[in-house]
C-alpha cells in the first residue's frame, strides 16, 4: 500500500463521508471541479479496491464502492508499514517527539491511552 496519494485520500474521505457510492456520484462531487475527468476518479476508485481499502458490489452497470476500512484502521496501516520499515524504538521516539510538539495536552492524552491499552492486556490475561 506504501503511500497513498492526495486523490485516493480524497476518495477514502468522500466514501467515509457518504458511505457507499458510485464514481459517477464523486466525479459530480469532487472530480468536476478539480478538471479531473469520469476516468480518473474511476481509477482511483479501483487501486483503493485493489489495494483492499474499498469493497465493491455490482448494481447495474456500475460497481457501488464501500469502506473496508476506517480513518483508524487506515492510520495503523499505514504506521505499521512505516515502523516496518525502520527500528522500532526510533520509530516510537519519532512518534513521542511529534506528540510533544502537539502539545501537553496530547502526550497527556498518549499516556491515557499506554495506560489503558496495559490495564486491558491485564484483565485479558
Amino acid at each position: 500500500m506504501s503511500h497513498l496519494g492526495e486523490l485516493e485520500m480524497t476518495v477514502l474521505e468522500y466514501v467515509w463521508e457518504h458511505g457507499e457510492s458510485d464514481v459517477k456520484s464523486a466525479h459530480r462531487a469532487f472530480g468536476e471541479e478539480r478538471g479531473i475527468t469520469h476516468n480518473t476518479v474511476q481509477s482511483t476508485f479501483k487501486r483503493l479496491w485493489t489495494k483492499k481499502l474499498l469493497s465493491r458490489h455490482k448494481k447495474g452497470h456500475a460497481y457501488i464502492y464501500s469502506q473496508r476500512v476506517d480513518r483508524r484502521e487506515l492510520t495503523e496501516l499505514l504506521v505499521g508499514e512505516l515502523v516496518a520499515e525502520t527500528d522500532m524504538h526510533v520509530a516510537l521516539e519519532a512518534f513521542v517527539n511529534l506528540a510533544d510538539r502537539a502539545g501537553a495536552g496530547t502526550l497527556d492524552a498518549l499516556e491515557a491511552l499506554i495506560a489503558a491499552k496495559r490495564q486491558a492486556s491485564d484483565e485479558s490475561q
